[in-house]
């Protein structure tokens, strides 16, 4: 072969990259022009024809059911339970729906992600093999030039070199065209798989938006409710004078509340245990409360054998109640007098006289103030013996306060 054939298969090589490299550009930048593509009129027919069918298929359930409630009898319509079962039902499918929609959406983030990647590395691709080709264009001027400089003085081991880059260069142009044209099928691919997922993410975008709508709802409705509740839950520890104070391992401290008149508060302790199989559910094993004053052994024994916490509590308010008004009638007479309180006995002791010398016991029946009286039990330290039935306060029914009065007047005058 020929110089002259040599450069004239070199330019016919050369040729070709250019209009392959030509069409590649045009194949690259076919998306940008002004005019609307044919796929994004067709994506919007679609989006609005399932637009369409959505407001069908409501419209024609609509009058499904206007027929169902004009033919059947109102007796035999759904009951309220069966309803709310359904609608719980729905609620669970919305949900599951609303996680796929939510799955769907990720995946087609991720396809998105991985098409926009393998283009990104196409055109990397494509730029090297433009780099390249203007290597071979830049090589093929330098041997035009060389040919033109020499073409009188070749040798024959000159024509072999040359001969021999032309068929690598050749050998190379081939396997780029080669690439070049899995490189379009591949981006053609990654073309229609954008635009099918985009075309999905278009119509999953209604669907979320409505379900992010009807969840803030959903939630909105449910911090109302817990609002609501935690006001009840108060009003209804007001009314019943019974709410929670602490919980330590197995003890649950109660917060007792007697009536606003006479205001004394109680903590009852209840101290459970495991139950012994085979049951081996919690037991009630100790009870006790925060008031000295305040007998409730009896209560606690009976409670405990029977394992019955609401008898507990409900007998130890009700004694916490009855016992209040006299609790706050001692506490009121410790500040005037010098007594002491034995609950157990059911004595009050006072010391009377200017310089504390007479002590007097009193004996307060379990029913007071409501229906127990006073008694006058023992008058020690007075100069002379007087009996105890001289003792006696003019008012009916006195009281605690009544009795420690007249005896302080009776003291001091005598």
């Amino acid at each position: 072969m020929s110089a002259s054939e040599n450069w004239e298969t070199h330019k016919r090589v050369l040729c070709e990259v250019q209009e392959k490299q030509k069409v590649l550009h045009d194949l690259a930048t076919s998306h940008d022009g002004d005019e609307p593509c044919t796929g994004a009129r067709l994506q919007c027919a679609k989006a609005k024809f399932a637009n369409l069918k959505l407001e069908y298929i409501e419209l024609l359930i609509k009058k499904k059911l206007m027929n169902y409630l004009e033919n059947v009898p109102q007796e035999e319509w759904s009951s309220a339970g069966v309803t709310s079962e359904d609608f719980k039902e729905t609620r669970r499918d919305l949900k599951k729906t609303k996680a796929e929609m939510q799955t769907t959406e990720e995946e087609i983030q991720e396809m998105i992600a991985k098409a926009n990647t393998a283009q990104e590395e196409f055109e990397s691709k494509l730029k090297l093999l433009q780099s390249k080709l203007e290597s071979i264009e830049q090589k093929r001027n330098k041997l035009s030039q060389l040919q033109t400089e020499r073409s009188s003085g070749l040798s024959h081991d000159q024509l072999l070199q040359q001969r021999s880059a032309l068929q690598k260069a050749e050998s190379m142009l081939s396997s780029y065209q080669t690439a070049v044209a899995q490189h379009k099928q591949e981006i053609s691919k990654l073309a229609e798989a954008k635009e099918a997922m985009q075309a999905l993410l278009e119509d999953a975008r209604p669907n979320l938006e409505k379900m992010k709508m009807e969840r803030a709802a959903e939630m909105s409705r449910e911090q109302c409710m817990a609002t609501w509740c935690t006001n009840t839950l108060q009003k209804l520890s007001h009314l019943s004078g019974i709410k929670e104070h602490s919980l330590h391992g197995n003890n649950l401290t109660l917060e007792l509340t007697s009536p606003t008149d006479t205001p004394v508060n109680g903590l009852l302790t209840l101290k459970f245990k495991d139950g012994e199989p085979p049951a081996s559910q919690w037991r009630l094993n100790d009870a006790e409360i925060n008031i000295e004053s305040l007998d409730i052994a009896d209560l606690i024994n009976e409670a405990v054998r029977m394992n019955d916490v609401v008898f507990l509590v409900t007998q130890v308010k009700s004694r916490l109640y009855s016992h209040a008004p006299l609790r706050h009638e001692i506490e009121t007479l410790r500040n005037r007098y010098a007594l002491d309180w034995l609950s157990d006995e059911g004595v009050i002791t006072v010391i009377l006289g200017d310089k504390g010398q007479v002590v007097c016991s009193l004996s307060v029946d379990a029913g007071y103030p409501g229906m127990g009286s006073i008694k006058l039990t023992s008058v020690e330290g007075l100069h002379e013996q007087i009996a105890l039935e001289s003792f006696q306060p003019e008012i009916e029914s006195p009281t605690i306060t009544d009795w420690l009065d007249y005896l302080h007047n009776k003291v001091n005058s005598g």
